[in-house]
């Protein structure tokens, strides 16, 4: 039975047969259909009505993912806690490729159009960072965090945001920690880090 409600047998809002009927069907006893029934009542795909018989429902909505349950607020304030001491690690770890994935990042947010554009280049940068951790905890982290860029809702925050003078401001910090990457000036790098998410935090949700 549970098969064929996940096939379709039944529309929502239709009549099941009766238990009788399902017990022929399917060979087997009345009181197998009616545990089976119970089962499948406590999990919402059908509804008992006493005088009127058995009903398909609607399917349960699915339970959103952990990272879509994720608000962008909770997602900038994990940053402020990660994003600093990860440019940290990259300035002690960073090679050659990765400077040179971060260089090829900064040229994309430089030459970038429209919104779109830049934020694909802002993520990438922030992705070449953790990178450059080469530490994989620290990468799957990011990562995580940076799959809620793609929603909607924090597309919105951002477009709202969005200006000429703010974007500069935002590309002259990813500038600033490129280059103290480059130089190796653990310091700088936090520092920078933590102002740039804190001006995202600001224009994102006026705090």
């Amino acid at each position: 039975m549970h098969r064929d409600l996940q096939d379709g047998r039944w529309r929502h809002g239709e009549k099941l047969p009766t238990e009788r009927e399902l017990g022929a069907r399917h060979g087997v006893a009345r009181n197998t259909v009616r545990r089976a029934l119970d089962t499948l009542e406590q999990q919402g795909l059908i509804q008992r009505q006493v005088g009127r018989g058995t009903f398909r429902t609607a399917p349960p909505a699915p339970a959103p993912s952990e990272e879509e349950a994720l608000s962008p607020a909770d997602v900038v304030e994990c940053r402020l806690i990660l994003e600093p001491d990860m440019i940290a690690l990259a300035v002690a770890r960073a090679a050659a490729a990765d400077l040179a994935r971060l260089e090829e990042c900064l040229r994309g947010t430089d030459a970038a159009a429209d919104l779109p554009t830049f934020e694909h280049w802002d993520a990438a940068l922030h992705d070449a960072l953790a990178l450059a951790t080469h530490n994989r905890a620290v990468i799957a982290m990011s990562r995580s965090l940076a799959r809620v860029r793609e929603r909607t809702d924090w597309g919105q925050l951002k477009a709202r945001g969005n200006t000429p003078e703010r974007r500069a401001t935002l590309q002259a910090q990813h500038h600033a920690m490129v280059e103290a990457v480059r130089r190796r000036d653990q310091d700088a790098a936090r520092s920078t880090m933590r102002a740039h998410i804190r001006f995202v935090q600001t224009y994102m949700f006026g705090e």
